[in-house]
């Protein structure tokens, strides 16, 4: 099946009716035995496609990206903070700011080229994810290589959130959020959800951008000067375009085009042959939900911000510490050095 038709956004009623009834619809139609858990293995055997091959790839890239981090932060990001003469907790974690926007800018930058220019129109026309779907297709090379890129990255991620970042408030909940998006990632590529899982990437890894930019901001202004008055400025802006980004595309977007097309569109035009169907779409609303919880944070900064509580824009996902960074722990203090 194929079409060319302008994609027509439902509201938030329709999407949550249509996704709804058609996740209802779905699991009656369902045999029963795929209903059993148990039963799910002996499937994940018969379709999953996921070779020794890539297995190894993507481990030996989950260890290049850790190995790159650090010859980075060495080489190059800490040097910088360095010559920046930064204090000690900005020190600490703006090399961190910087490998995630050199990672996110890039693989954003690959997922908008495919997305944008070339024949890939998720995007515009989210339901072609799922035209001709069948669990034996075959994944083309250019998102092949977006996704053992990004899935080789989220599991660098887990160990990083671990071992190697600033601890914060939120971080177990990015760690869940590491480990749902390498379930989503490793599960879309086995059973074929490619095609939707581009469009789930490209519409995540924006804000993340945004998000790092701005930290960097903040970390800057503390110099003083005439770099708080420009940083103060920069990061106030960054902020704004942070919480605009993030509600457009991964609280508008992603559930108005990315969810809809895999919760209803999917099962709509190929209501036989669909696989995992429920297992797929309860990891995406998951990532929803943690959309959601990490939205009503950047209300609350800016609410604290307008109404005085909050000086001026800061993460205020960071645990408080003194100017010499005595709350961090030894482990990561060690960074810097």
């Amino acid at each position: 099946m194929s079409g060319g038709n302008e994609f027509e956004y439902p509201s938030y009623v329709t999407f949550i009716k249509s996704v709804y009834g058609t996740s209802v619809k779905s699991w009656q139609a369902l045999d029963s035995k795929f209903k059993n858990p148990s039963e799910w293995w002996n499937m994940m055997l018969k379709y999953g496609q996921l070779t020794l091959t890539d297995f190894i790839l993507v481990v030996f890239l989950a260890a290049l990206w850790t190995f790159l981090r650090s010859f980075l932060t060495k080489t190059v990001f800490k040097p910088i903070v360095r010559m920046s003469d930064l204090k000690c907790r900005e020190a600490l974690k703006a090399p961190e700011s910087a490998w995630k926007l050199l990672f996110y800018l890039t693989a954003w930058s690959y997922s908008a080229y495919l997305l944008f220019f070339t024949e890939y129109n998720f995007f515009h026309d989210p339901a072609s994810c799922f035209y001709d779907w069948n669990v034996n297709n075959k994944v083309p090379k250019q998102i092949y290589i977006a996704y053992v890129t990004q899935f080789s990255f989220y599991i660098h991620s887990i160990y990083a959130t671990l071992y190697v970042d600033v601890w914060r408030k939120d971080s177990i909940v990015m760690l869940v959020h590491h480990i749902v998006t390498s379930l989503l990632i490793g599960f879309s590529y086995t059973f074929k959800y490619t095609n939707v899982g581009m469009l789930v990437l490209f519409l995540h890894d924006c804000t993340d951008i945004v998000l790092e930019m701005t930290k960097l901001t903040v970390y800057y202004k503390t110099k003083g000067g005439r770099w708080k008055t420009i940083g103060d400025f920069l990061s106030t802006v960054g902020f704004i375009c942070f919480g605009m980004t993030w509600f457009l595309f991964r609280l508008y977007w992603f559930p108005l085009k990315a969810l809809y097309s895999a919760g209803h569109l999917s099962y709509v035009l190929n209501p036989e042959t669909l696989i995992f169907y429920h297992l797929f779409n309860g990891l995406l609303w998951t990532l929803l939900i943690m959309n959601i919880y990490w939205f009503s944070i950047i209300l609350v900064t800016g609410y604290k911000v307008i109404t005085g509580q909050m000086k001026e824009v800061k993460d205020s996902r960071e645990y408080e510490e003194d100017e010499n960074g005595r709350k961090l722990n030894n482990k990561t203090r060690k960074k810097l050095q």
